[in-house]
């Protein structure tokens, strides 16, 4: 479900078949809302939000913020259907246009990236700036993935019974929790009953799969270097001290490495580092808010 930061001014809005709805109706408000884009993962959702949210709200009650639920996560529909980064940006673009209040400011976290560039793409009069928070490594972002490897991927491994098994697999407490302290956090004692309650909740449903499936048989991955070197609006770029990549892209640049490209091909951004490695609104909460709150000033 798409939420409100201000829980006590939330208004739902009318459901849009493909995704949760964006409140309306809240107080007539000065500041551009926050459009969180939240990753795909075992379990996740809107709800790897909240840390963020929670720290936000206690400096800032005046910026409404938007969490919603991409499509295969949390409240939103969940079908079985290879997603890709625009189909998860359609729902976010009409619904904002079901909105009506302006634009927003885009605050995506790791390789939700793509979701964000694809629904500037569709509709660059909703976006004032973009935050990305832990962007992948640009060789992640510029390569493309061979379609027909993605649906291999789909067809022979994710959609059949290997898939079924495999994802039960994947949402067990010890394997979050392995895999956590080994490509998420900085500190192995972050990952803390929170986090693992929050994946497990959100896991619980077999359809939520799908996302998942989509995610890592890359259908989301294209060269995306055009449309970020391109943007004309503001960036921020927030990585963490102990950044690393995850799994096969972990050789492929360390954090130094990471943020001189950024550097080097964003050269109009502002690029800032905070303590922490790859889930910096849950891990480094009140940092990441410093640090985008700031910049916004």
């Amino acid at each position: 479900m798409i939420k409100d930061g201000c829980q006590a001014a939330r208004t739902a809005g009318p459901a849009h078949p493909d995704c949760a709805s964006i409140p309306v109706g809240s107080p007539l408000v000065m500041t551009e809302p926050l459009l969180l884009i939240h990753p795909v993962g075992v379990g996740l959702s809107s709800r790897f939000w909240e840390r963020f949210r929670r720290s936000w709200q206690g400096r800032d009650e005046s910026r409404p913020l938007l969490a919603p639920d991409l499509l295969g996560c949390g409240e939103a529909p969940m079908q079985k259907r290879a997603l890709t980064a625009e189909d998860w940006a359609a729902p976010l673009e009409q619904q904002l246009r079901a909105r009506d209040d302006g634009p927003v400011v885009l605050v995506s976290q790791g390789a939700s990236l793509p979701i964000a560039l694809a629904l500037i793409e569709r509709a660059p009069d909703l976006v004032s700036r973009l935050v990305a928070i832990s962007p992948p490594g640009w060789r992640v972002l510029s390569e493309p993935f061979p379609l027909q490897r993605a649906r291999q991927f789909w067809g022979l491994l994710f959609s059949g019974p290997i898939g079924g098994l495999f994802y039960r697999y994947a949402r067990r407490r010890a394997f979050l929790r392995s895999f956590s302290e080994k490509n998420l956090f900085a500190v192995p004692d972050s990952v803390d009953e929170e986090w693992l309650s929050t994946l497990e909740q959100g896991s619980a449903p077999m359809a939520s799969r799908w996302a998942v499936f989509s995610f890592l048989a890359g259908f989301w991955r294209r060269n995306w270097e055009p449309q970020l070197c391109s943007l004309s609006i503001p960036v921020l770029v927030v990585f963490g001290r102990d950044a690393t990549g995850i799994g096969r892209s972990r050789r492929w640049d360390d954090a130094d490495e990471r943020i001189a490209t950024f550097k080097s091909k964003l050269p109009r951004a502002e690029i800032r580092t905070i303590s922490g490695r790859n889930v910096l609104p849950f891990e480094s909460a009140e940092a990441c808010v410093e640090a985008v709150q700031s910049w916004l000033c």
